[in-house]
């Protein structure tokens, strides 16, 4: 017994080393300057479905640029992370908010190979997570810790293909080829085998053996997406100024992207013993090609003028709000 339990200690200590230099060499943060914070009540890593800022990215930029870094991260109002806190009733200088749009769990611009891939620049899990270390906001005080990323991932994870945001109008509006499995077989959509369970944990575990040691007491949630389409669905909506509402009824990879993903969180979180939020029931019915969708358009006045196609509107990111409240509530 004694045996065995120190060989264990003695595995999880190497792990939680490799976790800690992770985020040490990303940023030279020592265990002296983490280890006595007390820590923010509420931390949030994401990616745009998280921060949701009020731009389209294109008559509207994302960023600040009077700001450096992840302070650069607009989050909308009514994106989830602020109505959670609400919810919380917590106080702006108790919640660290590092979610930013274009955020990765870990896909650089640069593959293994040295291929460099244009548009893939946003901040990693790593990086979101070393800032929050960096502001004091791991310890013993931190009550939840939210993470939502991957659909920004290439899958496999040294892969080139993500679906970033050029890659779905491409899908969207291609009326010759569509996009269903023949577009994975193209290289033209991630490899949807490579979305699994065992993967995700395997790109997540460092940074949430960290958070376990420094936020001891937090529960670590990982909130996944809402619902784009009903599972088994073929079509992918778009509403352009509220007036043309386009369909591509060859969607099945882009549909299967996202329940693929959704698996491969709920998988991984019972791998890592931590919690999965599935906020899909909550949104269940109001995805993009539904008579009342909680997701914008391009410039859309009847849904939300300013914000990212394809992201929650603000009924949605209330949906997830309250699902995630409802697991850090008792």
């Amino acid at each position: 017994m004694t045996s065995s339990w120190t060989t264990g200690r003695a595995a999880f200590l190497l792990r939680l080393g490799a976790a800690v230099g992770v985020l040490a060499a990303a940023g030279s943060v020592s265990t002296a300057t983490a280890d006595p914070a007390p820590g923010r009540a509420l931390v949030v890593l994401g990616d745009s479905y998280t921060a949701n800022p009020p731009c389209d990215a294109v008559l509207v930029k994302c960023a600040d640029e009077n700001s450096t870094g992840l302070q650069a991260c607009l989050h909308g109002p009514t994106s989830w992370p602020v109505q959670l806190s609400g919810l919380m009733g917590i106080a702006p200088e108790d919640f660290e908010n590092n979610s930013c749009s274009s955020a990765t769990i870990d896909t650089g611009p640069v593959t293994s190979t040295g291929e460099k891939v244009p548009g893939r620049d946003g901040y990693t899990l790593t990086q979101e997570a070393l800032e929050a270390a960096r502001d004091g906001s791991f310890g013993p005080r931190t009550q939840v810790v939210a993470i939502q990323l991957g659909f920004n991932d290439a899958w496999p994870k040294d892969g080139a293909i993500t679906a970033d945001a050029t890659r779905v109008f491409s899908c969207v509006f291609n009326v010759l080829e569509g996009c269903d499995e023949n577009a994975v077989a193209e290289g033209r959509w991630p490899a949807l085998d490579a979305i699994t369970g065992a993967a995700y944990a395997d790109r997540i575990h460092k940074v949430v053996e960290y958070v376990k040691y420094y936020a001891p007491n937090a529960k670590i949630e990982l909130v996944g997406y809402p619902e784009v389409a009903p599972e088994g669905a073929a079509e992918w909506c778009f509403d352009f100024l509220g007036l043309v509402h386009w369909v591509q009824p060859r969607a099945r990879a882009m549909v299967e992207y996202w329940n693929r993903l959704q698996v491969a969180e709920r998988d991984a979180a019972a791998q890592l013993q931590i919690d999965f939020v599935d906020v899909k029931p909550a949104t269940a019915g109001h995805g993009l090609c539904s008579a009342d969708p909680w997701f914008n358009g391009f410039l859309d006045p009847q849904i939300n003028l300013a914000g990212l196609p394809f992201h929650p509107s603000p009924r949605g990111d209330a949906a997830v709000a309250a699902t995630v409240y409802s697991h850090v509530a008792h």
